[in-house]
């Protein structure tokens, strides 16, 4: 049986941007974290540097993904009408 959709509430796509938010930025450092231990203890002579940078590099990725999710007028997963009035999205086609 399928649910009706409901269309969400603010704080709802508010808190599915910022759930993605944290969780993107939390791989993403830890990602650069990791591939900077690595890169200090492979090619660097264990010297901070290679850890500082890519903790810092996934950071920073995080961020930009963040300023980019918050800065967008649509949610994922919904069409919205005025997007489909537009051109950008082809609206289902029909079985005739």
């Amino acid at each position: 049986m399928t649910t009706p959709t409901r269309p969400l509430a603010s704080e709802e796509i508010y808190g599915e941007k910022w759930n993605r938010c944290v969780s993107d930025t939390i791989v993403k450092t830890a990602s650069g974290l990791a591939l900077g231990i690595v890169f200090s203890a492979v090619l660097f002579r264990r010297r901070p540097w290679p850890v500082f940078l890519g903790t810092g590099i996934g950071l920073g990725m995080g961020y930009g993904n963040c300023q980019n999710e918050f800065r967008s007028p649509y949610v994922p997963g919904q069409v919205s009408k005025l997007a489909t009035l537009r051109g950008h999205l082809s609206p289902k086609p029909s079985n005739n």
